[in-house]
């Protein structure tokens, strides 16, 4: 599946969106794979991710994520957000992490799949853009993985959407990322 970007007006449409799916679990010897999913969109002035996960009763170390960066950059962007509530976006360089600025909410409630919790966010794009090193025009290229991850002692997990690599400990090494388009759509 070819993973895009696609460009949209405010407020952006989320329901003409591709979903992404998380349910790659390579270290899972048990049947609990929660199945989790992923949005991704960029308007001209936000980045817009959404993640969220299908739990009844989720853990509170229970956790989806996505995680962004080029091939150029050293930068990584990451969004996370935990079945408690709270959340974080940060950006992660060789001199350090640090926040950025996002608007955040909460998601949560029931469909055809069940009951699901979540994140809506909104992430200005030109603080993005700075920290990857690249416009985010159409045509331009990503990398990223889309997460769902706990350490809970009775349910621990790691899954993704496209495989990672979990066992080495580089789920977030550029071997376990993959590249989004940016698409005017």
């Amino acid at each position: 599946m070819e993973a895009v970007i696609c460009t949209q007006g405010e407020p952006p449409k989320f329901d003409i969106l591709p979903t992404y799916k998380i349910t790659d679990y390579p270290l899972e010897k048990r049947d609990y794979k929660p199945f989790a999913q992923g949005q991704i969109c960029l308007t001209p002035e936000r980045l817009y991710l959404r993640l969220w996960a299908f739990e009844a009763r989720p853990r509170p170390q229970s956790m989806v994520e996505c995680v962004l960066t080029t091939r150029q950059s050293q930068a990584v962007l990451r969004l996370a957000a935990w079945a408690e509530g709270r959340w974080s976006c940060l950006l992660n360089t060789p001199s350090g992490e640090r926040p950025l600025d996002a608007i955040a909410h909460s998601m949560a409630g029931d469909d055809f799949q069940g009951e699901y919790w979540g994140i809506s966010a909104a992430i200005p794009r030109r603080p993005v853009e700075e920290a990857l090193g690249l416009l985010l025009e159409p045509g331009a290229v990503v990398l990223g993985n889309f997460y769902k991850r706990s350490r809970d002692r009775e349910k621990p997990h790691d899954g993704s959407c496209w495989p990672a690599d979990f066992a080495g400990g580089r789920e977030y090494a550029l071997s376990s990322l993959v590249p989004f388009t940016v698409a005017a759509y």
